[in-house]
């Protein structure tokens, strides 16, 4: 059912509509803001969408670069991740996408926690930083 889903046009359209609200959300933050200040909002656009829809079954490749190369040397708190992941789902219930779509991506988020922080759920801060 979800790849039927991802093969609609106007639900690519949802989804890539849900990233550009979602990335101006998280770019003007305040407590994860300071992540993205001088980053490419378009390029990280482009990699989130390919990244969400492969994830997710779709038909796109995912041409980025390694999650964890690119996220574990920002030594990005727990809390910081929580933040993102509540911007996600506040994002989501703003737009119009199908719910099996939006309760398979905030899962997929959730699992993709290790490869951006090292700490685990419920703790804020990594050890040694």
């Amino acid at each position: 059912m979800l790849a039927d889903l991802l093969k609609k046009k106007e639900n690519l359209e949802k989804i890539r509509n849900v990233l550009k609200d979602f990335y101006d959300h998280v770019f003007l933050d305040t407590m994860i803001g300071f992540y993205f200040k001088d980053k490419n909002k378009t390029h990280l656009i482009e990699k989130e969408y390919e990244l969400t829809l492969n994830a997710l079954g779709g038909t796109v490749s995912y041409t980025g670069r390694p999650l964890s190369s690119v996220h574990m040397p920002l030594k990005i708190a727990g809390g910081h991740f929580d933040r993102r992941l509540e911007i996600l789902k506040n994002t989501l219930k703003a737009h119009d996408l199908p719910q099996e779509i939006s309760r398979s991506w905030i899962e997929h988020t959730i699992k993709l926690r290790s490869l951006i922080t090292g700490d685990k759920p419920g703790e804020c801060q990594q050890e040694g930083v």
